[in-house]
């Protein structure tokens, strides 16, 4: 954990002038530019809406996640494919026997409404 010591009031406002820089830096430069390049193409190129900073600051965010969810996604998604050659048996043959077992499983059956609405009365102790 760091710990900043701050030694009079100039040293507060470098640190103040730290923050505010690398908020230009990091979101009012993009979502300039992001206003910039939309108004560019979309408004005076394909006769669209104009936006401003305030709308391009929102569609640099929308560029920065979807960004994130591309090169480092938090979900993600497994497909599994079926084993084709099982073990001397040809694609036909291990499609048939899976699809004979999918037919052949029992169904889960749901319990009766009136049973999960209504649970089991106890009978008082005597």
């Amino acid at each position: 954990m760091h710990v900043f010591h701050f030694r009079g009031l100039s040293s507060v406002l470098v640190f103040l002038l730290a923050i505010v820089g690398i908020a230009l830096v990091f979101l009012a430069l993009p979502a300039s530019f992001m206003m910039v390049l939309w108004n560019a193409l979309v408004f005076e190129g394909a006769k669209g809406p104009e936006i401003n900073l305030y709308q391009g600051l929102l569609l640099w965010g929308i560029v920065l996640v979807i960004l994130k969810l591309v090169f480092k996604p938090e979900i993600q998604l497994e497909f599994v494919k079926p084993n084709a050659n099982k073990a001397g048996k040809s694609a036909k043959d291990a499609t048939s026997t899976s699809v004979s077992s999918e037919i052949n499983t029992p169904l889960e059956t749901q319990a009766d409404e009136s049973q999960v609405s209504k649970p089991e009365q106890k009978s008082p102790k005597h």
